[in-house]
């Protein structure tokens, strides 16, 4: 794989974050809501975006992706958005960023991984493969969880 890292997210990035979330779930947003709305996304993105909870991912030096995750409580890490550029998916980039956070998650000492995923998103196969199941239907979304212990 190519070189992968990741650095804090800043202001700088907002446009960045915008036009991926766009490329990478637009299509599924659509699906899932109609037809893609800028004004509702655009306020979805301000009232979401928090460059002290987002990681950029690098590879060979250039933004391709994000991350955010965080302790939801003493138990359990939870994954609130892992997105790549379409450029690199299917390369193992993401199944390398879960296998950080997983471990990431281990280290502080959570005993299960949590995330959301829209029901017609494909990165539901990724997941599986890692093992997480669905523990509950929340329409248009799936909880699905990662036992670590």
């Amino acid at each position: 794989m190519r070189d992968l890292q990741l650095r804090a997210a800043t202001a700088d990035d907002d446009a960045f974050l915008y036009d991926l979330h766009r490329r990478v779930l637009g299509d599924v947003i659509e699906a899932t809501w109609g037809p893609w709305d800028d004004a509702v996304q655009q306020q979805f993105h301000r009232d979401w975006f928090d460059p002290e909870q987002v990681e950029i991912v690098l590879i060979d030096g250039r933004p391709a992706g994000m991350i955010q995750a965080h302790s939801a409580d003493a138990d359990t890490f939870y994954i609130s958005r892992v997105e790549v550029i379409p450029e690199v998916q299917n390369r193992g980039v993401g199944t390398a960023l879960m296998q950080h956070l997983v471990e990431h998650a281990l280290q502080a000492g959570a005993s299960a991984v949590e995330l959301h995923v829209l029901e017609l998103n494909r990165a539901r196969g990724l997941y599986e493969r890692l093992g997480f199941r669905v523990v509950a239907k929340e329409p248009p979304k799936l909880r699905m969880r990662l036992a670590l212990h």
